[in-house]
């Protein structure tokens, strides 16, 4: 589906090292994954989590903790603590 190939082509300039161009893809792709599916559905959550996995990569902490707090709060509520 879209947002899959979105994330994998976001996942695809990350692992590249190729951050100005995966950033505008991962917010999109979260951004569409809220409107589409919700924001607690667990696939809103790894666009969440992925979207602060490339703010972690680039050392840009301040950005990244409040995505990862978000998605594990969350995560928490929708599938428990498992």
């Amino acid at each position: 589906d879209t947002l899959t190939s979105m994330n994998n082509l976001a996942m695809l300039y990350d692992n590249q090292g190729r951050y100005v161009k995966a950033e505008p893809l991962y917010k999109d792709c979260l951004e569409m994954a809220r409107a589409v599916l919700g924001e607690r559905h667990p696939d809103t959550l790894t666009s969440m989590n992925n979207l602060a996995m490339l703010y972690d990569n680039q050392g840009r902490y301040v950005k990244a903790e409040p995505l990862y707090k978000d998605c594990l709060e969350m995560a928490r509520a929708v599938l428990g603590e498992r």
